[in-house]
């Protein structure tokens, strides 16, 4: 792969996922998916700096809350938006296209918001646990497993066509997202970092598997809510091992 094809599509997965500016090639991201662990990989990086910054000068509970403000801000909320969707559908106790439709629509429903509440209040509950146990490297770990699931989401399981900006990835394209991932997780938490990501592979393909009996497909919003469910899941993982030390 040349250095130009790794730029273009590691800057398409970044515009995709963050809110930096787009240019007219946002809305196709078929060949840069398997660049969203990464992205999320970068996204960690961000956040440990932010965090050497704040814990000098606020509480570590401000602190926490001040990363995940950020977090929110850059991604545009993409996986909190996608999770906020994908419960407003399952709420609705419609299937297939009438699902797919009330997923799309911009205004938020009761199952919605709650989702929304109670994933920011876990996300902040458990950064701030790992924080106050000196726990750092987390910052590098649920972002890049997070944008990982995506891409097994859209390997493993077929995709909804219709008005989507997804693809599927190569069976290259998601070794090389899965090597990226084993190394940061291999980096930020050891062997068992390894064993959490086999069980969040395994949450995926259930998660897949129930969403294609309901929709027949992967839609962008499903592999958002999918990657906030990897995130949580994972900050759930790590604060329940040290709870176990």
């Amino acid at each position: 792969m040349s250095t130009d094809s790794f730029l273009k599509r590691l800057t398409d997965a970044i515009i995709y996922l963050t809110i930096f500016p787009s240019p007219a090639s946002k809305k196709d991201v078929s060949a840069s998916v398997s660049y969203f662990p990464l992205v999320g990989f970068l996204l960690g990086c961000f956040l440990w700096i932010c965090f050497s910054l704040f814990k000098e000068t606020f509480p570590l509970p401000l602190t926490a809350l001040f990363l995940l403000s950020i977090l929110i801000i850059v991604t545009r909320g993409f996986s909190l938006d996608g999770l906020a969707s994908f419960l407003d559908g399952l709420g609705s106790g419609k299937e297939g296209k009438k699902m797919i439709t009330i997923m799309r629509e911009r205004s938020r429903g009761t199952f919605g918001l709650i989702g929304l509440i109670l994933a920011i209040l876990a996300k902040y509950l458990l950064i701030s646990q790992l924080i106050e146990a000196g726990s750092v490297r987390f910052l590098l770990f649920f972002p890049t497993v997070g944008g990982w699931s995506m891409v097994c989401l859209t390997w493993a399981f077929p995709i909804t066509q219709h008005r989507s900006s997804i693809s599927y990835p190569t069976s290259r394209d998601f070794w090389w997202a899965t090597s990226i991932t084993l190394l940061c997780v291999i980096f930020t938490q050891g062997l068992v970092g390894v064993g959490i990501m086999v069980l969040i592979w395994i949450f995926i393909y259930i998660f897949g598997y129930y969403v294609v009996k309901k929709i027949g497909g992967i839609t962008p919003h499903i592999m958002g809510g999918c990657g906030e469910f990897v995130e949580i899941i994972s900050l759930s993982f790590l604060v329940a091992l040290l709870g176990s030390r």
